[in-house]
């Protein structure tokens, strides 16, 4: 995160198009590390490092995409193997975190693939703003069972949905 902000703070005046998709682009892998470092170290608590390492890894985008779709819309949108695990409503601090997280993730393929795509320094350092109180929820919920179950969810949805 201190990275992204760095980069759209770089110039003076109008920067570089270059620095503020960049800087999305890291602002997108904040939440992610977070989330896959906090997932490997709930899954993987009693291993050492390089199996928290290679748990990581298993993370995939695309899953915690679908993930975060369902964690920031109505109940309904969980498969019927995930929604008997949590407990409704959401903590709101749960669902804005799945909420930024998606739209980190569409900010992020249009920094780094839509050349149409315009940034303005603005917009990405309300992100930063967003992102680091995303943090700051984030640490009041992650000890919650829904949160746990998130995590989990964030790796196995594939495997839970063929049940």
């Amino acid at each position: 995160m201190e990275q992204a902000f760095a980069l759209a703070s770089l110039e003076r005046g109008k920067p570089k198009q270059a620095s503020l998709r960049r800087a999305m682009s890291c602002a997108y892998y904040a939440p992610f590390h977070m989330l896959v470092s906090e997932g490997a170290a709930l899954i993987g608590s009693k291993l050492g490092k390089e199996p928290r390492i290679r748990i990581r890894r298993a993370f995939v985008h695309a899953d915690m995409k679908a993930v975060c779709a369902s964690y920031a819309g109505p109940p309904t949108r969980f498969p019927p193997q995930v929604a008997p695990l949590l407990t409704f409503p959401l903590d709101p601090d749960l669902q804005a975190l799945a909420t930024l997280f998606l739209k980190l993730q569409e900010e992020r393929h249009a920094a780094d693939y839509d050349v149409a795509c315009v940034f303005n320094r603005t917009e990405v350092l309300t992100y930063m703003s967003t992102l680091n109180a995303m943090f700051v929820s984030w640490a009041r919920v992650r000890a919650s069972a829904n949160a746990k179950i998130f995590l989990f969810d964030l790796l196995l949805r594939k495997s839970w949905s063929r049940q």
